[in-house]
């Protein structure tokens, strides 16, 4: 077998034999009981699995649980993984970098994406 592996490593020819492991397609996280929301959560879960509805916006201001919302959400998810492939959870605050959600949206479902590679690829595509 060591033999084997020698021949592979002089001739330098490596076929692919694993892939990256999968990543979980939901990242549970830590979640607070939310108090008057439960209402709120079963409308936004209504139209996220409503297959007419491409785009919901959630807005508000701070400290009313739009987190604490989303956080139910995305758990929510692990529960129906059938339904969606991957959740991404992406944090954009008032003074967004589009380069950096990007490569951590990237990062999240496997491309390797460095800083400053975003416009390198947005290129080539």
């Amino acid at each position: 077998m060591l033999q084997e592996i020698n021949d592979h490593v002089s001739k330098g020819a490596f076929k692919k034999v694993a892939e990256s492991k999968p990543s979980a397609s939901v990242v549970v996280r830590p979640e607070e009981q939310p108090i008057g929301l439960e209402s709120t959560i079963e409308k936004v879960w209504s139209c996220i699995m409503d297959k007419d509805v491409g785009i919901i916006g959630l807005y508000g201001l701070g400290g009313v649980g739009k987190t604490t919302l989303l956080t139910q959400i995305n758990n929510k998810f692990s529960t129906t993984p059938d339904k969606f492939d991957v959740v991404i959870w992406a944090l954009v605050a008032k003074d967004y970098n589009v380069e950096k959600i990007q490569d951590k949206m990237g990062g999240n479902i496997g491309f390797g994406i460095h800083p400053g590679k975003v416009k390198v690829l947005t290129k080539k595509l």
